[in-house]
């Protein structure tokens, strides 16, 4: 009877040591998956820095463009009004030259 409570002690004792090791395996899988939600939370704040630098970006593109393009319609409209200067000027003497 004694060596039957020996080894009924023996195994609670080894009961006792699983239990441990599993709650200290539950606590460390707990800490694990409360590092992974705030790496989780860090990435979203980083994905809605991204979107918000995204859409600068695309707005500056935009009103650069405008500016680009404005600036080029002004030359092509000043090189245009140069050159119809410089036509009359020769349709001129043309009418010049044949009036003599």
């Amino acid at each position: 009877m004694e060596e039957t409570l020996k080894q009924i002690l023996s195994e609670l004792k080894n009961m006792r040591n699983d239990i441990n090791d599993l709650k200290l395996g539950q606590q460390n899988l707990e800490a694990g998956q409360r590092s992974l939600e705030v790496g989780q939370q860090n990435l979203e704040a980083g994905l809605d820095r991204v979107e918000i630098g995204l859409k600068g970006l695309q707005e500056n593109l935009v009103d650069c463009l405008g500016l680009y393009t404005e600036k080029i319609v002004e030359h092509v409209d000043n090189k245009t009004e140069v050159l119809i200067k410089r036509v009359f000027k020769v349709e001129s003497e043309i009418e010049k030259l044949s009036r003599q």
